[in-house]
């Protein structure tokens, strides 16, 4: 290992003394004397990077996250500014020239190290991370095999097997070729999001979710999954005491923390009970201990918003159909999920190998929240989902020296389907229609444009509130780039979203949307709607964006779906007129039956037209993916499982019994 390390440390003295000679002829105000002192600045910003960072960045731990994480923003710089207080005949100007340098020493380095095929596997700063995560070895027995589970949040199996058969994730394909795994689809819940599907398989319940965000009549509340304050009431209700992660598990950009004792970036351990941020900046110090790691992901966010920018531009001049707008925002928040949290969360997972854990699972956001706003099956979501196979070499090789061997599953929690959007169709939004049915009556929508986001407002919110640099950044971040959501500035707000007062609230998820009637604290059934909304049912109905409606019935004595052109009683399934679930899954009828039981599901329940010559719906939200209803392949996501564990008895229905699966093996 020694020699190894000695073989590396000259390349990448090389390396570093190629990208400085770049650099000194490309910015002004940096001065390199001769080759000699250039040599010697690389010696000493190496020697400074690998002895006194770690130690800074240690100490930085305990500023707080913002801190922590400006500490590792301008440590670079100052470094490089140290170096030159060192070294004769080296200078900069400034901290920004300082800052600039390190920036770009940090990019030519990974692309000059990517051309000769050098990896991070055996850098020094993966070699302290192994250090630090041994000292936190479990002491259980580590003869027993780990098991690793990645998520890839909203891939459907069609469009994974089309990746593989194109050559886009070569690690997956060898694995499925050698036959340690097996490949299968298995199909979710109705609502089909990541709650339902994580309370689901982490948990082994996910009852009384209705969708991705819903409205408590009891309270007068609006829940919504990826605000952390509501996503760590949710995992409060659905812990089990056999979660999946229960025994030296650990939870990595989840929505709940499935009984982990090491949660990071997990939405549910984001805040206390109180409201209150409560990441650790110890949780993230295996990642910004490389002092390239942080100015890599810069680069690359950079490299992506350049790139959604193309891509939308393409699709414009090509009047790619279905399209939406994708503004500054979504750019901002695609760069961090699709890079920045993708890249932390491998690190982070090679630390829990490091350190010996259990079991791990970890959620991979990217390909979703480019598959929201471009489509699911278009090359730009596509590509983000080859770009994880970078990801996946790096998790095997890790394995490969972890204390405990590791056994490795990939899945997904739902699929998503396409199609314009009801707006874009009809011209108008679910609640408006609703509004011109109800003259004069309040009517209010909830809605959303991903899950991904939820992680970012967060952190935002952390930072708005400081004083001094950080705090007016935060908020020049939240004003003018769009990033996060503006109730940021005013946490108040984000735990009190005005729907309280509306007299009809309609939350949309997807292409599906619950409607509640909020004057009333029990649940309307369809003969109280009519009789207090007359016409209101009968022209939701007819109209031709909505495919069916789920409503309480006291004449049929339990829930009966509604179409244009029939019903169906689903306390026996008999069908009036045409069947409104007629070409859906054979498991639709008992997910709706199931929802309907539900403490918090809306008066009404709607879901979108279905085409099913093309799988298209049309979505409630403006997203030109979607998924939350039924209809496309939104509900049919995949399951890639170590062959040994044997074929599957019978097909998997539902995500508390792909938890049972998964608990007879993890």
């Amino acid at each position: 290992m020694l020699v190894k390390l000695t073989i590396r440390g000259l390349v990448t003295w090389a390396i570093e003394a190629v990208a400085l000679a770049v650099l000194v002829r490309l910015l002004p105000g940096v001065f390199v004397a001769d080759w000699k002192s250039g040599l010697l600045v690389v010696l000493v910003i190496g020697a400074l990077n690998a002895l006194v960072r770690p130690a800074i960045m240690l100490l930085a731990v305990n500023l707080g996250l913002a801190r922590f994480l400006l500490t590792a923003f301008v440590l670079n710089g100052l470094i490089v500014l140290v170096a030159a207080a060192i070294v004769p005949g080296f200078a900069v100007d400034g901290f920004w020239t300082a800052f600039l340098l390190a920036f770009g020493l940090a990019i030519l380095n990974t692309l000059l190290s990517g051309l000769l095929g050098i990896n991070d596997d055996d850098s020094f700063y993966r070699n302290v991370v192994h250090w630090l995560e041994r000292r936190r070895v479990p002491t259980s027995d580590l003869s027993e095999p780990g098991t690793i589970l990645i998520q890839i949040d909203g891939l459907a199996e069609t469009i994974l097997r089309r990746e593989l058969e194109d050559g886009g994730l070569p690690t997956l394909a060898r694995w499925l070729a050698s036959g340690s795994h097996r490949l299968v689809g298995w199909e979710c819940d109705l609502p089909s999001m990541t709650t339902s599907g994580q309370t689901g398989i982490l948990y082994g319940n996910n009852a009384n979710i209705p969708a991705f965000r819903w409205y408590e009549k009891s309270s007068g509340r609006l829940m919504v999954s990826n605000h952390p304050v509501d996503a760590h009431l949710i995992d409060q209700r659905q812990s089990t005491d056999h979660g999946l992660l229960r025994e030296e598990g650990s939870s990595v950009a989840n929505i709940v923390a499935g009984g982990a004792e090491h949660c990071v970036v997990t939405m549910s351990h984001l805040t206390s009970e109180s409201g209150q941020l409560t990441v650790r900046s110890r949780d993230l110090y295996d990642y910004f201990v490389h002092p390239y790691n942080l100015y890599r992901a810069m680069g690359a966010m950079l490299w992506d918003i350049l790139l959604e920018r193309r891509q939308a531009r393409r699709q414009r001049l090509e009047d790619v159909q279905p399209r939406m707008e994708r503004d500054r925002s979504y750019r901002l928040a695609r760069s961090i999920t699709a890079v920045l949290l993708r890249d932390i969360t491998t690190w982070m997972i090679v630390a829990d190998m490091f350190a010996g854990r259990r079991v791990v699972y970890a959620d991979y956001l990217g390909y979703d929240e480019v598959a929201h706003h471009a489509g699911p099956a278009t090359d730009d979501a596509r590509g983000v989902l080859r770009n994880l196979e970078g990801q996946f070499r790096q998790l095997e090789s890790a394995a490969q020296r972890a204390p405990r061997s590791y056994q490795f599953v990939v899945l997904s929690d739902h699929g998503q389907s396409t199609g314009a959007t009801f707006q874009q169709r009809f011209g108008q939004t679910l609640d408006e229609l609703v509004r011109s049915l109800l003259p004069d009556t309040d009517v209010r929508l909830a809605a959303g444009s991903g899950e991904g986001p939820g992680q970012v407002d967060a952190l935002v919110s952390e930072v708005v509130p400081l004083g001094g640099t950080v705090g007016r950044a935060g908020r020049w971040i939240v004003q003018h780039l769009g990033i996060g959501q503006p109730e940021a500035l005013d946490p108040a707000a984000r735990d009190r979203p005005p729907v309280n007062d509306a007299n009809v609230v309609v939350c949309a998820s997807g292409n599906l949307a619950l409607v509640y009637f909020t004057q009333y604290s029990e649940r309307l059934s369809r003969e109280a709607i009519d009789r207090v909304y007359p016409g209101l049912l009968e022209e939701l109905v007819r109209h031709p964006g909505i495919g069916f409606v789920l409503v309480e019935s006291e004449v049929a004595g339990g829930p009966v779906v509604l179409s244009s052109r029939g019903q169906r009683n689903l306390q026996d399934d008999s069908v009036t007129g045409e069947d409104p679930l007629a070409g859906l899954s054979l498991s639709t009828s008992h997910f709706l039956r199931r929802l309907s039981t539900y403490t918090d599901v809306g008066d009404l329940v709607v879901n979108s037209l279905w085409e099913p010559e093309t799988g298209q719906v049309a979505a409630f939200e403006e997203l030109i993916g979607c998924h939350g209803g039924a209809g496309g392949a939104q509900t049919a996501p995949f399951l890639l499982y170590p062959s040994e564990w044997g074929p599957l008895s019978e097909p998997i229905v539902g995500a508390e019994q792909l938890h049972a699966f998964l608990s007879q093996h993890v």
